[in-house]
This record gives C-alpha cells, sequence and structure tokens, in this order.
C-alpha cells in the first residue's frame, strides 16, 4: 500500500458519514476560532491600554524641587535631556481668569517650553500648535482646550483673550492635555513658557520626563535626579506601580480567556477522537481486508493518523475564517482595531494538526492491533 493509497482511504474515511465529518470539523473549528480571537483581540487590547495610559500621562517622570534652593530652571531641563536622552518638557501652571468679549471663565494656565509636543503629544483639534519661532520669542499666542472653548463660546480660533496683564490669541484648540490634580476651572489655557514668565513671572515648576516604551520609570527617574545634584534638592515621582497594575490585570484576563479558548480546542480534539474511535468500529471489516491482502498494521495505523490530521486541517482552516469574522465582529463592538496575521494564524493552523495527530494516536493503534481473522469475523 502506497501513501496514496492510505491518503485515498483516509478521504473515504472522511466521506463515509459527511454529516458526523462536519460536525466534527465545526467543533474543533469553534475551538480554533476562540483561540485566534482571544490572541489577537488580546495583543490589540494590550496595545490599546498602553495608549490610553500614555494619554494620562502615567508613562511619565515628574522632576521637582525640594526646596527654595533648588529652583528648577532651563539649563536643569536640559542638563536632563542631555544625561538621559529621552524627551524632556519644563512646565508650571497656575489659576486664572480667562476673558473674551467680557465673557469670562476661570481655567488652568498653564507655560510649557518646545518639549511639550514630544512629551504630552498633544493635538490639535481645531488650528495648529505653537512653533518653534513662537517658543522662543515667547510670542503672545495661546491654545484652549475645549472645555474652555465652550465656555467662552465656542468660536475662539483666532480672537484675542485676556490672561493676567496680557491679551493672547488663540491659535488653536488642543485636545490629549491632562489637567494638574486639585485645579478648580472651567478648562485649560496653554502658552509659551517665555510668554507665561513674562505674564506672571513665575519659575519652573517641573520637569517632565516622557518613558520610553520597555524602560523602568524609577530607572529614569534616578538617573534624572543624578544628573541634577547628589544633594536631595530635588524629588522624581512617577506612577510606575500604577503602569504595571494595569499591565498585569490585562495580562491576567487575557490568560484567562485564552485557557477558556485551550479547553474549547481541547473539547474538539477529544471529539476527533471519538469519532475515529467510533469508526474503527464501524470499519473492522475494511480493516480485516486491508490485513488479509497484506497491509502491515503501520498501513493502518497511518490511514487513521491521517484521517486525524485531515480533521484537525480542515478544523484549523474552518476555525481561522470563524475567527477571522469574530475579529471583525467583536473587535468593532468594543472599539478594538484588530486584524488576524500570518504569525497568529500559522502557528494555530500547525498546533491544530499536531493536536489532532496526538488524539488520533489511540484509534490508530486499536485499528493496528486488530486481528484480520477477528476483524472479519465480527461482521
Amino acid at each position: 500500500m502506497t501513501w496514496r493509497d492510505a491518503a485515498a482511504l483516509a478521504i473515504s474515511g472522511l466521506r463515509g458519514s459527511f454529516v458526523r465529518t462536519l460536525l466534527t470539523i465545526l467543533g474543533l473549528g469553534v475551538g480554533v476560532g476562540a483561540v485566534v480571537t482571544v490572541m489577537t483581540l488580546g495583543s490589540a487590547g494590550q496595545i490599546r491600554v498602553e495608549d490610553e495610559i500614555a494619554r494620562l500621562g502615567v508613562d511619565k517622570v515628574w522632576i521637582t524641587s525640594a526646596d527654595a534652593a533648588h529652583a528648577l530652571t532651563e539649563e536643569c531641563a536640559l542638563c536632563i535631556a542631555s544625561a538621559t536622552g529621552v524627551p524632556v518638557c519644563a512646565g508650571t501652571y497656575t489659576a486664572g481668569v480667562v476673558i473674551l468679549d467680557g465673557q469670562s471663565a476661570a481655567a488652568q494656565i498653564a507655560g510649557y517650553d518646545a518639549g511639550l509636543a514630544d512629551v504630552h503629544k498633544p493635538s490639535a483639534g481645531e488650528g495648529r500648535l505653537f512653533t518653534n519661532l513662537e517658543y522662543s520669542e515667547g510670542s503672545s499666542v495661546c491654545l484652549v482646550d475645549e472645555a474652555l472653548a465652550e465656555s467662552l463660546g465656542g468660536d475662539v480660533i483666532g480672537k484675542r483673550v485676556s490672561v493676567g496683564n496680557r491679551r493672547f490669541r488663540v491659535i488653536g484648540i488642543v485636545e490629549g492635555m491632562p489637567m494638574q490634580a486639585m485645579t478648580v476651572g472651567s478648562g485649560l489655557l496653554l502658552m509659551p513658557m517665555a510668554a507665561y514668565q513674562d505674564t506672571y513671572g513665575a519659575s519652573i515648576s517641573e520637569i517632565t520626563l516622557a518613558v520610553p516604551r520597555g524602560k523602568s520609570a524609577a530607572l529614569l527617574a534616578d538617573e534624572a535626579l543624578a544628573a541634577l545634584s547628589t544633594d536631595g534638592g530635588y524629588r522624581a515621582s512617577t506612577l510606575e506601580n500604577e503602569i504595571d497594575a494595569a499591565r498585569e490585570v490585562v495580562r491576567i484576563f487575557v490568560m484567562v480567556l485564552a485557557c477558556v479558548a485551550a479547553v474549547c480546542v481541547l473539547t474538539g480534539a477529544i471529539g476527533v477522537m471519538n469519532v475515529l474511535l467510533v469508526s474503527v468500529r464501524e470499519r473492522r471489516r475494511e480493516i480485516g481486508l486491508i490485513k488479509a491482502v497484506g497491509g502491515t498494521s503501520a498501513q493502518v495505523a497511518w490511514i487513521f493518523l491521517l484521517e486525524a490530521v485531515a480533521y484537525a486541517a480542515l478544523g484549523g482552516v474552518l476555525g481561522i475564517a470563524l475567527g477571522s469574522g469574530m475579529i471583525r465582529l467583536f473587535g468593532s463592538w468594543i472599539g478594538l482595531d484588530a486584524h488576524l496575521s500570518l504569525a497568529t494564524a500559522l502557528p494555530v493552523l500547525a498546533g491544530a494538526a499536531l493536536l489532532g495527530a496526538g488524539f488520533g494516536v489511540a484509534p490508530a493503534v486499536r485499528a493496528a492491533s486488530m486481528e484480520p481473522v477477528d476483524a472479519l469475523r465480527s461482521e
């Protein structure tokens, strides 16, 4: 018996009971689809959590002064940037009143240097952000967030607002900037650091460092403090514990779902084994004839192993198709931009084939161990 003959007999076994074959493949396919869906959506969910963490500002290190003798300066920001090699932004803030055409609103007033875009990554919903020239010259321009723009009537782009003892032209409505804690007001107004200091005469309140992905915030904080001084005149604060807690929650959640999906695959594989065991009992006469005309036990075993692999491969292909559909459906439902990749699909297909072969061993051994006389007599 050749490999082609064994494959033909295996295909014949699959065709013998079409409905049973279809249901077996469907059972395994649902499990494979669940695994693919969990892996893909889990990966997309982790990326989404990382992005949300970055948006909320917890992927940062804040350097502040411990006492009046160690005031923060622009030179401090340059020193930290040189020592750590990460984006750095100096900033300061206060509460104030913003007036436009006789309409006033309480707001948080903040000044930032040119590191604002690289560290805080704001986006302009309308208008534009500051230019490097406006940072260096301390131009009388400002950005407001949506809340403050709404408090001032909504149409604020290009208009001049009164802040402190100066008037600023609003050049954009900014998004993605968290307000400082314990601030009372209707929104947020940003201006270049030089303009802020000309208006309020205040020094830098804090220097913020962006933590690159994969780097420890605590280690980055230590590097920044070491670059400034060794006398403990500065403090560093991070939210690394909160970051790690959020990541651990997502990891555990994905692992739980993956375990549930693995149980589904295991159930489907057990179904394949049960179907093959039933097939061995129903095809005793065929097994007896194969051995009677010279077929070996190994050849009989290969027939059933090939059937098992065929069940698993077809179930894997169906599972990939089902998983792709579930990824699109559930991804759009929960707001995740997830797509099935070959890096996920190919290992799952290979794993399904190996699982099918593994669970096909017992039926194959049972078929191979039959004696021709006993197999023919059982009919």
